[in-house]
Order: C-alpha cells, then structure tokens, then sequence
C-alpha cells in the first residue's frame, strides 16, 4: 500500500501500530497490549459479528464486569514479571551463541601485525580480486584501552590508531622464514649479500 503512494505512510500509522500491539510476540508469549491492560484487546471484528467473548461482556452488570476485571489485573504484574525474566534469558542466549563465534584477539607491544587495507574492498586497477587485502608488517607500539592499538610502519612512521577488528596478527611468509633461515645458518653469507 505504501509502496504505491509513500506520502500516505502518516494515515497508515495508527492501523499499524494497532495490528503491532494487538499481536501475539514469541518472546513474551502474549501480546503488547495484554502486557498493558491484562486482557485482550477487543477488536472491532469481534464488535461487528458479535462473538461469545462480546456477548459474554454484554450480559455482564457493571458490578460483575468491574470485579472481573480486577481480577484480571490481580496477576497482571507477575505475567509482566515472567515476560521481563524470559527476554532477559533470550538475550543471554543470544549473547552466549554470539560469543562462540566471537575470537577475542588481543596483541602486546612489539608484536608485529597485518593492517586491513582502507577503504576496504577498493581493488586495485592493475591486480583486480587478487589486489591484497591486507598490507604491512607493522610494529604495536601502544595499546590503547577499548581494543585500539598504536602502530609503527617499517620505516619508523606512527599510524592513525587504529581498532584491532582492523589488524591481524603477523604470519611471515615462506620466502621470509626461507630468507630467516639462511640468516641464522649462514651469517658470513648474508653479510656480503647485504654488502653488495
């Protein structure tokens, strides 16, 4: 209906909400409204075709109905109470099945990091879907609390800070560890190499 006129979507307001609030809600097994009033709603279906529940009310003095209803609101506030208690235990469950799949990642100053390419998702002209998405090595050189860390670049230059769902931790790659390798066995060697 709005889709078709969307300068009408201030008419339609007041029949949505009504539709919302008289709702049944998994989560609180009852509706809005209940939650408000302790009863059901009373909708104009059932005022139109005259149900057991409108006929039931009719037939009722002002007396009976006055104490019917205050006994209906006699447990109003232990349903609210258990409607509270089970959203509390849905958003724990929700929490703990969102942490499992959280990894925690935390480094230490002098740790060395990858640092995720920004913006991100832009590829480069010449390298297309191959274009790295991750560049550095970079140097922690302070931790900031809330999980944002200072950075070093490999020629001696501080980064912005930066949040470490943006870093990853250092891995180096076979040719470096190759290139380590050939450091330690062979100092001489790569002494002159470095002369040349």
């Amino acid at each position: 209906m709005i889709k078709d006129n969307p300068r009408v979507w201030s008419d339609l307001l007041l029949d949505v909400l009504w539709a919302y609030r008289t709702s049944k809600r998994d989560a609180i097994d009852c509706t809005p409204y209940d939650l408000v009033y302790g009863h059901e709603a009373l909708l104009p279906v059932e005022v139109s075709i005259r149900t057991a529940r409108v006929d039931k009310q009719c037939s009722m003095t002002p007396e009976a109905y006055q104490e019917a209803m205050s006994i209906m609101n006699l447990d109003v506030e232990a349903r609210r109470a258990w409607a509270l208690d089970t959203l509390i235990k849905q958003k724990r469950l929700t929490v703990k099945s969102y942490n499992k799949r959280v990894r925690k990642k935390s480094f230490k100053v002098n740790e060395l990091v990858w640092k995720v390419r920004l913006p991100m998702g832009h590829k480069d002209h010449f390298y297309g879907k191959w274009t790295p998405q991750w560049e550095g090595p970079f140097k922690v050189i302070k931790v900031y609390s809330g999980n944002s860390y200072g950075l070093q670049d490999p020629n001696g230059e501080m980064t912005r800070n930066i949040n470490g769902k943006f870093i990853k931790a250092y891995h180096p790659t076979i040719w470096e560890k190759y290139a380590q390798n050939i450091q330690k066995s062979f100092p001489e060697f790569w002494e002159n190499k470095q002369r040349e």
